[in-house]
């Protein structure tokens, strides 16, 4: 198991098993980032804005400091011109934890 879901298990390790424990806790957490990813919406992307997000998020550790520094991150893309790169940023800079796990949830990571 991952080390997120170890860390699950260990904390859910006390409760009744006949309620589920481990496995009932995990659902209800899969239930609420869906419902999150369901009420969370995003701007539009163009075309190569998407290309650019794919280029920085595809095959990158996905942690906080990627959802954070996201809008930093399209700075350093090799896809696109400057004026496009910096015209993203400042799109992502603006968008909440939420909508950013989104734009990577949507790219396939």
């Amino acid at each position: 198991m991952s080390e997120p879901l170890e860390r699950l298990a260990e904390d859910t390790k006390s409760a009744d098993r006949r309620n589920g424990g481990f496995s009932r806790r995990l659902g209800e957490i899969v239930e609420r980032y869906d419902i999150i990813g369901q009420l969370t919406k995003l701007p539009e992307f163009t075309e190569i804005e998407t290309q650019i997000l794919s280029e920085v998020i595809c095959g990158s550790i996905i942690d906080t400091r990627k959802i954070r520094g996201l809008h930093l991150d399209v700075l350093d893309a090799s896809i696109g011109n400057i004026n496009e790169r910096k015209a993203l940023a400042e799109k992502i800079k603006s968008l909440q934890a939420a909508q950013r796990l989104k734009i990577i949830e949507e790219l396939g990571q």
